[in-house]
């Protein structure tokens, strides 16, 4: 019988949750810029995308930490690593870019 080398579910669940975090950047960012901008796409924004965007970034930062432990505990009967990386830098260059632009706001406020 023919073994089956299995992707790891934390590495799926990292990939995903990156790719969701991404996607929902984008619409925010097409909500926000269309022609009219109604309370009712700011309470969606605020009120439902931000909140998911940040869970989705943490998930997948998490996520993708945990399932590269795995794999290398499995000693390659397990692969994702690449789905894992992904999921990480995703996670960790969203929480670097709003840090930096709280830092950016922080600064301003002080300065000016």
């Amino acid at each position: 019988m023919e073994s089956s080398i299995k992707t790891n579910r934390l590495a799926i669940v990292s990939f995903v949750s990156g790719l969701i975090a991404l996607l929902s950047i984008g619409l925010i960012f097409v909500l926000y810029n269309s022609q009219e901008v109604t309370g009712g796409i700011i309470s969606i924004t605020d009120g439902i995308l931000i909140p998911v965007r940040n869970l989705c970034v943490a998930v997948a930062l998490l996520t993708g930490i945990l399932a590269l432990r795995e794999i290398k505990k499995k000693d390659g009967t397990e692969k994702g690593k690449i789905l894992a990386w992904v999921g990480i830098v995703l996670g960790a260059g969203w929480m670097l870019f709003g840090l930096l632009v709280g830092l950016t706001f922080l600064l301003a406020e002080i300065l000016h």
